[in-house]
């Protein structure tokens, strides 16, 4: 069997699978607080290769090593901010992060993130601040999901005319309400789940905090704005070409192999 023909078919399926990705990204160049998938490109372990069952003078002597190519492990999310756009809406949002610091226990880049609840009341976060109230007065995302205050319940209010005290205080009609948004030092333990959210998979106890709760104050919330994506339609456009190229020479290696398997089938094992 030609070794090659391994490298070449996973080189395809990676390709296929990072193109997807960047399909995935680019469709969603214009959804707010979307962040883009970084397809992560892993090789398959090499193996070692020995004759068996031969009358080589020496048992199991070494044949040499076969490479299996490469595959898409996982998409990580990248968490730049995207560029903030004003929309005038009360109901929209937008966290303003860049200037938080490094962590020092990870050594990463903070980030913040609004929590949300959702059916089953479990708590998802989100950087998607384009907001609304629901006919039953809730704070909602545009999916339904409710966003929650300081206690990780959901906001309720009266009306879409409320504003924005202190960048966490929701203020209405004299009542206020603390907007709940979580800190985390370590963004890759964040995964998506679609409709813009994020669950951890971390360990529980290092789940997002309350932001109230650490020193950092280098940070605002700002309403009437919403946060863009973070996708960079050239470069992604760029990217999507390249990786399609890439599929396409993989794609006439493996029919070179093809061809030379026709050939050593049909004619050189031909009996005369």
């Amino acid at each position: 069997m030609f070794k090659g023909l391994y490298t070449a078919t996973s080189g395809m399926m990676a390709s296929e699978r990072k193109q997807q990705y960047l399909t995935n990204n680019l469709s969603n160049a214009e959804t707010p607080g979307f962040k883009q998938d970084v397809a992560a490109l892993r090789s398959f372990p090499e193996y070692l290769l020995k004759e068996r069952n031969t009358n080589a003078s020496q048992a199991n002597s070494s044949v040499g090593t076969l490479q299996t190519g490469v595959y898409t492990q996982e998409g990580i999310p990248s968490f730049t901010s995207g560029a903030l756009k004003e929309t005038g809406n009360v109901t929209d949002m937008a966290l303003v992060d860049e200037g938080l610091p490094v962590d020092e226990e990870t050594g990463k880049k903070g980030l913040l993130l609004f929590g949300v609840q959702l059916d089953d009341n479990s708590i998802r976060y989100t950087r998607n601040g384009n907001f609304t109230v629901n006919e039953d007065g809730f704070l909602t995302t545009s999916e339904g999901y409710r966003v929650v205050n300081e206690q990780l319940q959901p906001i309720q209010l009266t009306s879409e005319s409320f504003s924005m005290e202190n960048g966490m205080i929701i203020e209405e009609d004299g009542n206020q309400q603390n907007l709940w948004i979580g800190y985390t030092g370590d963004p890759e333990q964040l995964t998506q789940e679609g409709n813009g959210v994020f669950a951890w998979s971390g360990e529980e106890n290092t789940a997002p905090q309350n932001v109230e709760t650490t020193n950092f104050n280098q940070f605002s919330v700002k309403q009437g704005f919403l946060e863009g994506s973070n996708v960079d339609m050239t470069t992604t456009m760029t990217d999507m070409l390249n990786t399609y190229r890439l599929y396409e020479a993989n794609q006439r290696v493996l029919q070179t192999y093809d061809q030379s398997i026709d050939k050593a089938v049909n004619d050189i094992g031909r009996v005369y």
